[in-house]
C-alpha cells in the first residue's frame, strides 16, 4: 500500500471527523408533544371519572434535519440523530358531579403508565400490570381523592375461565379493557363503563352520552383525519384524538375540555433532560451509523487484498451486527394512526379472525431498543386464555422501502427453555444466523389463522408428549414482555457463538434454495435429537406398545 493513498485515506477521515464535529455543534431545538392514546371512563348516578391515557415524546432537531423533513426523501434525517429521545406514558385523571362541576384530581406519585381496573369496596380501583418493576404503583378512590394502592392482582384480575353469552354480546369489545370478573363486579355495584380510543367509528366525531341523576351529558370525541400521502414525513404522534369535551346535553355553552391536541411544544434544554431523567426510557442517538459509514468507506479507500481483506470483512461485519442488535426492549403502546402507512383493512381482518378464534386483544404496541438502527413496526398482540398461546399481528415499515405486508404468528413457551412459534410469512435467509436450539420455528405462507393454529396446537402437542413436557399457561403481557426480552439475549448469544464465515455462506444458499424448497420453512433445532434420545431411555417393549 502506498505512502499517497495512506495520506488520502487520513485526510479523507479527517474530513469526515471535521463535518461530524462540525454537526454535532449546531444549535438543538428540544420539542414535546402529548398524544392521548385510549380513555376510560367509570360512572354512577352520583359521579363520573374520566382516565386519560397520554402518551409524551420528546425530540431534538435543528435547521438541517428541520429543512430534510420536509424533504421526499425525509427518513434520511434518521442517520442525522432525528426521531424521538424518549417516551413516557401518565394518566390523567378527571372527576364529573351532576352539577356539572369537572374536577382535575391529582394521581400518587409513580403512578404505573397501564394497568388493570377493578371495584374495591364499590369503588375505583386501578392496577399496574405493566413495567414489572416494583416503582410504579396503583391508586383506588377513597370517596375523596385518589390513594396509592399495593398492585397485587385480586379475584377481579385472575383468569376467569367461565364465560357467558351476555359478556360479549352486551357489551361487545369495548369492555374488552376489563375482565369478565371485573364487569360483573362493576355492573353488580351499579357502575357504567365504556373504553375510547377513537377508532370506536369511521367519522371523525363521536358522541357517548352520560347520565349523572337527572342531568344529561355527552362526551365528545374528534379525532384528525389520517394523512393520505406517502411522502409525509414518519411521525410517532401523527393522528390521533384531536380533542375531547363534556357538555351538558343540548347546551354548547357549557362544553369543558378534557383534552386538546396541541402538537409539538418547544421547551428548554433544561425541562427537556428533567424529562429524560424521570421517563426512564432514553433513545440514543444513532451515532453509530456514522462510525460504521466511516469506517467501511475507509477500508474501501485502502482497497485491501487478499484473505487479510476477507477475514476484517468477515470479523467487522459480525462486530457490526452485533452492535446492531437489541439486548432488550421497551413497548410503547402504539395507535394504527401514527403509521400512516398501516394496511388497516389487512389488520381489521386478522382482528377479526382471531377474536373468532377466541383470542383476547392486549395491546397495539411498537418495539424500541437501544440501538441506533430501528424499523418502525406496528404490532397488535392477542392471548387466547383457553389454548394459552399469544398472536402477533404486525407490520414493519424499512426505511426507504415499501412496508412489509400485514402477516401473522401464534407463539407459545414451554417448560425447559423450550418455545414453538408459527407464521405466515414467509422466511427470511438471513434468520439462519439467529437460530436457537430450542426455539422452533414453523412458517406456513398462505395458510389461514385457522389453519395456523390448528397445526401450531398439534405440533405443540406432539412436542409436549415428545419431550415429557408442558406448555406455559401464563397469558399476561408482563409473560409476553419477558418472552421477548429472553429471546432477544437468546439471539445475541447465538449469533455471538455462530462461526460468520458459515453463517454467511448459509445465508446466501438459503436466498436460493427458499425459491426452489419449502424444507427451509422449518426449524426443529434440537426437538428430534432429543425426542429421540428420551425415546431410547425406554424399555423396547414400551416403545412398541
Amino acid at each position: 500500500m502506498s505512502h499517497k493513498k495512506i495520506v488520502v485515506g487520513l485526510a479523507f477521515l479527517s474530513l469526515i471527523a471535521s463535518v461530524i464535529t462540525g454537526y454535532s455543534a449546531l444549535p438543538k431545538r428540544y420539542s414535546l408533544s402529548e398524544h392521548l392514546v385510549q380513555t376510560s371512563i367509570f360512572w354512577t348516578d352520583k359521579e363520573a371519572f374520566f382516565f386519560l391515557t397520554v402518551n409524551t415524546m420528546g425530540q431534538t432537531d435543528n435547521f438541517v434535519l428541520d429543512n430534510l423533513g420536509k424533504a421526499r426523501y425525509s427518513y434520511w434525517a434518521c442517520l442525522l440523530g432525528s426521531g424521538p429521545r424518549f417516551m413516557d406514558t401518565r394518566i390523567v385523571a378527571y372527576r364529573l358531579l351532576p352539577s356539572g362541576e369537572l374536577q382535575q384530581l391529582p394521581l400518587p406519585v409513580q403512578t404505573a403508565g397501564y394497568g388493570e381496573w377493578a371495584l374495591q369496596n364499590g369503588q375505583v380501583r386501578y392496577i399496574p400490570t405493566s413495567g414489572g418493576t416494583n416503582e410504579h404503583t396503583g391508586f383506588r378512590w377513597n370517596g375523596e381523592k385518589f390513594v396509592p394502592a399495593p398492585g397485587q392482582l385480586n379475584a377481579q384480575m385472575s383468569d376467569d375461565a367461565t364465560l357467558n353469552s351476555d359478556d360479549d354480546e352486551e357489551h361487545g369489545a369495548s369492555a374488552g379493557f376489563l375482565t369478565p370478573a371485573a364487569r360483573k363486579a362493576f355492573q353488580a355495584a351499579g357502575w357504567h363503563y365504556q373504553h375510547l380510543t377513537g377508532y370506536e367509528t369511521q367519522t371523525a366525531q363521536a358522541t357517548l352520552p352520560i347520565s349523572l341523576g337527572k342531568n344529561c351529558f355527552d362526551l365528545t370525541i374528534t379525532k384528525l383525519i389520517r394523512p393520505t400521502s406517502d411522502e409525509v414525513r414518519f411521525d410517532l404522534m401523527a393522528g390521533g384524538v384531536k380533542n375531547l369535551e363534556i357538555s351538558r346535553n343540548g347546551q354548547q355553552s357549557s362544553t369543558q375540555a378534557l383534552w386538546n391536541l396541541r402538537g409539538m411544544q418547544t421547551v428548554s434544554r433544561g425541562d427537556f433532560e428533567e424529562r429524560i431523567r424521570r421517563s426512564g426510557q432514553p433513545v440514543r442517538a444513532p451515532y453509530m451509523v456514522w462510525i460504521w459509514v466511516v469506517v467501511f468507506i475507509f477500508f474501501t479507500l485502502l482497497k485491501l487484498s487478499g484473505w487479510g481483506y476477507l477475514l476484517l470483512n468477515l470479523l467487522g461485519v459480525k462486530r457490526r451486527a452485533l452492535k446492531d442488535m437489541p439486548t432488550s426492549y421497551s413497548f410503547p403502546p402504539t395507535t394504527p394512526s401514527q403509521f400512516p402507512r398501516l394496511d388497516t383493512p389487512e389488520l381489521e381482518r386478522y382482528t377479526r379472525e382471531f377474536e373468532s378464534l377466541g383470542f383476547v386483544r392486549l395491546l397495539d404496541f411498537s418495539l424500541v431498543s437501544h440501538t441506533a438502527k430501528q424499523i418502525p413496526t406496528f404490532f397488535r398482540l392477542f392471548a387466547h386464555t383457553r389454548n394459552h398461546c399469544f398472536a402477533e399481528v404486525s407490520q414493519p415499515f424499512p426505511q426507504g422501502k415499501a412496508p412489509v405486508p400485514v402477516k401473522c404468528s401464534i407463539q407459545s413457551c414451554l417448560q425447559n427453555d423450550w418455545t414453538l412459534a408459527f407464521s405466515d410469512r414467509k422466511p427470511q435467509a438471513a434468520s439462519s444466523l439467529l437460530r436457537r436450539k430450542r426455539a422452533l420455528g414453523v412458517c406456513m405462507p398462505g395458510s389461514t389463522t385457522y389453519e395456523l393454529l390448528q397445526a401450531f396446537l398439534q405440533m405443540r402437542d406432539q412436542m409436549c408428549t415428545d419431550l415429557g413436557i408442558s406448555y406455559l399457561k401464563d397469558n399476561s403481557l408482563d409473560a409476553y414482555i419477558a418472552k421477548t426480552q429472553r429471546a432477544a439475549t437468546d439471539m445475541r448469544e447465538a449469533l455471538k457463538q455462530k462461526n460468520f464465515a458459515i453463517g454467511i455462506s448459509e445465508v446466501y444458499y438459503r436466498k436460493f434454495s427458499l425459491q426452489k424448497t419449502k424444507s427451509e420453512y422449518v426449524w426443529l433445532g434440537d426437538y428430534p435429537k432429543e425426542a429421540e434420545r428420551r425415546k431410547q431411555q425406554f424399555p423396547t417393549s414400551v416403545r412398541a406398545t
